[in-house]
């Protein structure tokens, strides 16, 4: 399963908040396609989001599963308008530290830091020149624990820092700077063509 994700690139289209409300609304009438099409959008990221949590393969595709069934049969209490991403990231990230919890694995703590209030400056093209660089899934494989999970809500899902701050339960700061380490990690495996060893 882990390699029927991997193949995919990324150039999925997302799903704007309109088209992700009607296919709730499919899910809701037990219309399977409405799940299909959301899988298709959001599977690959949504298992990203998970291994970047519990490290491992197998526990990404088995809570990847469980999040598409449990899309399923909470569907009810989805709330049309509110902005899907942030909902499905939000619920990726409590399943997979429930897990980690029930597992006892690991502690997953969250950063206590001051909140900054305005975002930094945008330099997303810059920065999709670097991912671009790298497949996907090369690039989050070159970072680890929160650089990866903020890569893939910023990049994968196309969220702000704001809804990545929110999502996380992170500081603003926090995420942003993250980030910004992240890409410049990434900026230094380009520049030194070590993506091949």
């Amino acid at each position: 399963m882990a390699e029927t994700y991997i193949r995919y690139r990324r150039v999925m289209r997302h799903l704007t908040d309109n088209e992700f409300d009607f296919r709730m609304k499919l899910i809701l009438n037990k219309d399977k396609n409405g799940l299909k099409e959301i899988y298709n959008a959001y599977g690959r990221l949504i298992y990203q989001q998970m291994l970047s949590i519990v490290k491992s393969p197998q526990d990404a595709e088995d809570l990847t599963s469980d999040f598409f069934l449990r899309l399923w049969e909470t569907a009810e209490q989805y709330r049309a308008g509110t902005g899907h991403k942030r909902y499905i990231a939000v619920m990726a990230k409590n399943m997979a530290v429930d897990f980690l919890r029930k597992r006892k694995r690991e502690t997953y703590t969250l950063d206590d830091d001051e909140v900054y209030r305005e975002e930094q400056a945008d330099s997303r093209l810059t920065d999709d020149e670097v991912i671009g660089t790298l497949t996907f899934d090369e690039a989050l494989d070159k970072l680890c624990g929160d650089e990866k999970e903020i890569i893939n809500l910023r990049l994968g899902f196309d969220m702000t820092f704001k809804e990545i701050s929110k999502a996380l339960g992170k500081p603003l700061g926090t995420v942003t700077w993250k980030y910004r380490q992240a890409i410049s990690k990434l900026r230094k495996t380009v520049k030194e063509g070590s993506i091949y060893g």
